[in-house]
């Protein structure tokens, strides 16, 4: 999985999982996908590990 696309995944997993279940808008998806592209790989992983995300 490269990078973007990690990013991509943990910002949808993370607005499903702390919305309640749905995906609030697609703006949220893409702030909080813009933040998690600034983050280095192992920064992703230790964000994926800690919320229970197997990537």
């Amino acid at each position: 999985m490269t990078q973007n696309e990690l990013a991509m995944t943990l910002a949808r997993i993370l607005l499903l999982k702390e919305g309640g279940g749905k995906l609030e808008s697609f703006e949220s998806l893409l702030c909080l996908r813009s933040y998690f592209s600034e983050l280095t790989l192992d920064e992703l992983h230790g964000i994926a590990i800690e919320y229970g995300i197997e990537t």
